[in-house]
């Protein structure tokens, strides 16, 4: 590399976070300036008394909290208040272009896995930041909006390990009623009946024509069916994906199912508002929450009927167990009151492990001046982006790993903002990947285990709400699960043997200071690699999981063992991680719950 190259990319490298702040800061300032929260139901913070009645409270308007605020309120003599700790989507979380901007931002709620000094030591924290939405909408604000609805084979499983009504043929449904597709190409499709175009969530797939042919190619020659839908009745293969973008809008939940029903008068929405514990009679039943509002006056808020945690896989464990439902003896070494031992509170932490693959594809100066295309393309998704599925075993039906690969033009600024800002892998990675992609086009790959073996854990750092969670990702913590994402790179990489690939010289980059004495494309090289670039798809599930009781926190309908008038609807319910984006699965599970709801009060589904 050239010394003035070099010394060009570590500028880079160091001013990409104080650059992006200073933009943040702009957008923060525009925001106050020009609010949008009259596009939202109102905030009723500071009208809210202490004690005031709803039917069901609500504990966090993110990806299930949205969805359920939505559907109870149908019932026109239910009333319902949604908490929510954070405030009104911002410009980053509601233009689709500038989805990265959200990482580290207000809005997010800034979570780091604690380092355990094995995976992730190419990251400048030796751990993960781990993004987690803090506004209405929650981490349905913050994805990178890929609509993925997993495998029919996941649910299928969920029921036979004990969870009645959870099979595909049931879950469908659901994820048809909140589709509003906008795909030619899809309902033309064979596939076409598995989705549904009236509903409140708008989904839309870009076909990026001139952009991903010859990436596609290659996929095809390695073996691999090239599908017109990502979530059809085949799912492996590579595909142009679907995203949760419509009407040149990020569909958060907040805008999909918070927007259209803003004038509700029985849904009462209160942000900037932390709930601090649930509050329980004397017969383990939840009869409210304690919240602190925006002015810092602490108050309690009563349910008639129901509380429902949907916090998420990090806050609802670390709720309940705040409350005193949760393992005994790391409550009593907290400090706080038992009300109830459930050992599993907190357990069974999963996520989906990737690794980012970088393939240099040589150069193509008439790309240069392709990169005007990320500013014109804000409203939609700023850059081409394929979707892949696939399975080790080829007699499979359902896929072992999915890619998610952007091509990315010379000089694209996406690769030193995934590198530097989002992933934040140490500086001289980063800068010799902004060298080469100043250059050279890139394919720039997420490669991800999708059914970890390992497993992780939330614990509480202390009592005090508003101290974070210790979120122990749990990473390769079964020795399988590093041999088989070493075995899914490998698999992967045998990519660059196709013809289309050969003819441009395609090579991997490969260079990290901890695998520098291991010998390149080795099981053992590719173990290092994996070890420690090792990063986060933003996926975490299952840690208040639904299962039989003794095994799970709550039971098939939501409702957590033990009490009565506590249910828990989100990621954190899931027991075990889908095969793709956990978005699309999520609001499907809000639906199905609030429908659970709606039926053990004697109201009739249609």
């Amino acid at each position: 590399m050239d010394l003035l190259g070099s010394l060009s990319s570590a500028l880079e490298v160091v001013l990409t976070t104080p650059l992006i702040r200073l933009i943040q800061s702009a957008l923060a300032l525009y925001a106050t300036l020009n609010s949008n929260a009259s596009d939202y139901p109102l905030d009723y913070s500071s009208k809210v008394s202490a004690g005031e009645h709803a039917d069901f409270i609500i504990i966090g308007a993110g990806s299930a909290g949205c969805v359920l605020a939505n559907r109870l309120t149908e019932i026109s003599n239910w009333t319902v208040i949604l908490v929510e700790a954070g405030t009104y989507p911002s410009i980053e979380s509601t233009v689709p272009g500038l989805y990265s901007l959200v990482d580290y931002s207000f809005e997010d709620w800034n979570y780091y896995t604690v380092d355990d000094g094995y995976t992730s030591q190419a990251h400048k924290s030796k751990n993960i930041h781990l993004t987690r939405g803090k506004m209405l909408g929650g981490s349905s604000g913050a994805n990178y909006m890929l609509y993925v609805r997993g495998n029919k084979r996941d649910y299928d499983e969920w029921e036979e390990n004990g969870l009645q009504g959870w099979s595909w043929d049931s879950v469908l449904p659901y994820f048809i009623k909140s589709e509003r597709l906008h795909s030619k190409e899809i309902l033309a499709s064979p596939s076409a009946d598995l989705h549904g175009t009236d509903g409140y969530l708008g989904v839309t797939r870009p076909l990026w024509q001139g952009k991903v042919e010859n990436d596609l190619e290659a996929f095809k020659e390695n073996g691999h069916a090239i599908l017109v839908d990502t979530n059809g009745y085949n799912q492996l293969g590579y595909s142009l994906p679907t995203f949760t973008i419509d009407n040149k809008t990020r569909q958060s939940t907040s805008i999909a199912f918070l927007r259209p029903i803003k004038d509700r008068e029985n849904l009462r929405v209160l942000v900037n508002t932390y709930c601090r514990k649930i509050l329980f009679d004397g017969n383990t039943r939840a009869i409210g929450v304690e919240v602190k509002l925006p002015n810092g006056k602490i108050i309690n808020l009563t349910a008639d009927k129901e509380v429902i945690l949907s916090g998420g896989a990090i806050n609802s464990p670390q709720l309940l167990m705040l409350s005193g439902v949760g393992p005994k003896k790391h409550l009593e070494e907290m400090g706080i009151q038992v009300l109830l031992d459930a050992p599993n509170v907190g357990e069974n932490l999963q996520d989906h492990s990737t690794v980012p693959i970088f393939i240099n594809k040589g150069k193509n100066i008439s790309s240069l001046l392709d990169n005007v295309d990320i500013v014109k393309n804000l409203d939609k998704y700023p850059n081409p982006v394929l979707a892949g599925h696939v399975a080790l075993n080829k007699s499979q039906t359902y896929p072992d790993y999915q890619i998610i690969a952007m091509p990315l033009d010379v000089g694209s600024p996406i690769t030193l903002l995934a590198c530097s800002y989002v992933t934040r892998y140490e500086n001289d990675i980063c800068e010799q990947l902004v060298q080469i992609g100043e250059k050279n086009q890139l394919l720039f790959v997420f490669n991800t285990l999708l059914h970890p073996k390992s497993r992780g854990r939330v614990y509480l750092k202390s009592k005090n709400p508003e101290e974070k969670a210790l979120i122990y990702n749990g990473y390769y913590s079964d020795p399988d699960d590093l041999d088989k994402h070493t075995k899914i790179v490998e698999d992967f990489l045998t990519v660059l043997n196709t013809t289309q690939m050969r003819k441009i010289n395609a090579t991997v980059f490969s260079s990290l200071s901890q695998c520098k004495d291991l010998m390149m494309n080795t099981p053992e090289f590719w173990n290092c690699y994996i070890l420690n670039m090792v990063t986060t798809l933003w996926h975490p599930v299952g840690t208040c999981a639904m299962g039989p009781e003794g095994a799970g926190v709550v039971d098939a309908s939501f409702l957590v063992y033990g009490t009565e008038g506590l249910r828990v609807i989100d990621g954190s319910a899931m027991p075990k991680i889908v095969s793709g984006n956990t978005n699309a699965p999520i609001i499907m599970m809000a639906e199905k719950g609030a429908d659970e709801i709606k039926k053990a009060y004697g109201i009739r589904i249609s």
